[in-house]
Formats: C-alpha cells, structure tokens, sequence
C-alpha cells in the first residue's frame, strides 16, 4: 500500500467511525426527543451526549492505533503541553484577537467576569476541546497532503460544520436557537486558525488549547451570530490567521 492510499484509508475510516458515533448518539437523541424522550433534563441525556462530543476524539485513538501509534504515543500528542512560549503566544494572540474582533463587531458582549475565561478554558478541554484529537490531529494534515492548504481547511470546516448539524435539532444544546449560516461562516474562520496553529506549532495541544478557550470565551461572552457583522468578524479572523503564517514566512 502507497503512503497515499495509507492517507485515504486512515482519513476514510477516522470519518467513518466519527459519524457512525455521531449518529447513532446524537441522531438517536434527535429522534428520541421527537417522541418525548431523552429531554435535556433527563437523566441519560448527557451521558449520551458527551459521548457524540467524543465521537472524533474516539474514533482519532482507534484508527492512529490501529495504524501503528501506541496509545502511549497518542496521548503524548494529544497532550504534549510541553510547548515553546512562542507557540503557547500565538494562541493567546489569536485568541484575544477573536475577543478583540468580536467586541468591536458587537458579536461578543462581556457577560461574566473575565478571570472565568481561564477556568472554562480548562473546564472545556474535555468537552469540545479534545475534538482535535481528530479534525487537527487525522483530518486536516491527511487532506493538506492532497489539496492546497486554504481549500484543505475549508474542506475540513465544512466536514466539521456537517458533524454539527444534529445538534440544531436537539433541546438543550446552545446550537438549537443559532443562525446555521453564521454559525458555518464563524467556524470557518475557527477552522483557520486552528490549522494555522497546527501548521506553525505542529501541536496538537495547542490546537485542543486554543478550541477549549474558544469555547470558554463562548460562555464569557453573549455570542450573537445573528448578523452581517458575523461575515466582517470571520473574514477579519481568516485574515489574521493567514497573516500569521506569512508572517512565518517572511522570518524564515
């Protein structure tokens, strides 16, 4: 077997696994609430629910370990804290950037009290944080080996947008009274920061850092995503994400 078609195997079967997860927990939520089951405050809701979330995660350590990665391997990469400053800045940098933008854009609003960020940063590493065990981790470097970077990521924001639509038919995620337009417009720009991050860092922690703070500043913040100022704040983040890497370039 070629190193490619080894690409596309492990691609295939990570994408195959994560769905067949996604959809038997979250699709099976979506139709068990249709009949008056599985509600976001019954018992065996969040069970099943952090599982779909794991879904990625999951199917990341069976396909890389069936692969050849031991799991010792695998946790060290998902985990690999041990980071140069100057990469643990670059995620602080884009992520005030987002804070930044999205104050200026009014799609953020300070909700809380800011010294929250720091613990829902770490509160959210398990739950969204670890998806990068599979999108930053499997996805989005096996189709950079086959396609041009911008269109890799935007590929892979698309996949990834596509594992969230179930959660826009379910009672009790933050997704259900989101814009599904403006919600895929804002987590193609998260898309390219993120491979950004992946491409200057080559870290996979750092990728989970950056998601799981994100997702912090998302409770921090009143996010609304329900206007134009959506398209401005994304395009601005894709352009800043860009500038990094040429940045990169420039110093080489």
């Amino acid at each position: 077997m070629t190193q490619q078609e080894q690409t596309k195997k492990i691609t295939l079967s990570y994408l195959l696994i994560t769905f067949a997860l996604m959809g038997f927990t979250w699709g099976g939520i979506c139709i068990a609430q249709q009949y008056g089951y599985l509600k976001n405050n019954s018992t065996m809701f969040y069970p099943i629910y952090i599982f779909g979330g794991a879904s990625t995660t999951i199917a990341s350590f069976i396909v890389l370990t069936r692969a050849g990665v031991s799991p010792i391997e695998w946790l060290k990469n998902v985990f690999g804290i041990k980071q140069k400053p100057i990469y643990y800045l670059i995620v602080l940098v884009l992520l005030l950037c987002y804070i930044g933008v999205g104050l200026l854009t009014k799609n953020f609003k300070i909700a809380m009290p800011l010294g929250y960020l720091f613990l829902y940063t770490f509160t959210s590493i398990m739950e969204g944080g670890l998806e990068e065990a599979g999108w930053r981790y499997i996805l989005q470097p096996n189709i950079e080996k086959m396609l041009p970077f911008s269109i890799a990521t935007l590929l892979t924001g698309a996949i990834w947008m596509l594992w969230h639509v179930p959660l826009f038919f379910m009672v009790g995620t933050s997704q259900q009274n989101m814009n599904f337009g403006a919600f895929f417009v804002f987590l193609i720009s998260f898309s390219f920061s993120l491979a950004v991050i992946r491409t200057l860092t080559k870290s996979i922690w750092l990728c989970v850092l950056f998601h799981a703070a994100l997702n912090a500043a998302g409770t921090v913040f009143a996010v609304d995503l329900s206007s134009m100022n959506t398209v401005i704040f994304s395009l601005i983040m894709v352009l800043i994400s860009l500038s990094l890497i040429k940045l990169k370039k420039l110093s080489v």
